[in-house]
């Protein structure tokens, strides 16, 4: 873990390490909508690091395609955060 930095006011809380984001490789629409889908867009999305292909997700807006997803490879989640949901 990277050490406190002392600036001005005092120590700062160090940064956490940045996401690694897959992009969209396709961009396209699914044939209809599905109950409780926003929207029709979607895109293919492939992790420029890993190589990672998350296939097609849809029901995205272009922000959120051009964004891109957290690749799930890249950045591993803590065990406590991935299991909450189990207790």
């Amino acid at each position: 873990m990277a050490e406190p930095v002392l600036d001005l006011f005092g120590f700062r809380k160090p940064r956490p390490p940045r996401r690694v984001m897959i992009r969209a490789a396709d961009v396209g629409q699914a044939p209809g909508l599905k109950p409780g889908w926003r929207t029709t867009r979607g895109g293919h999305f492939v992790c420029p690091r890993c190589g990672h292909d998350a296939e097609w997700r849809f029901d995205l807006t272009e922000t959120e395609i051009r964004a891109g997803v957290a690749c799930p490879i890249c950045n591993p989640q803590p065990a406590e955060v991935a299991h909450a949901h189990l207790s």
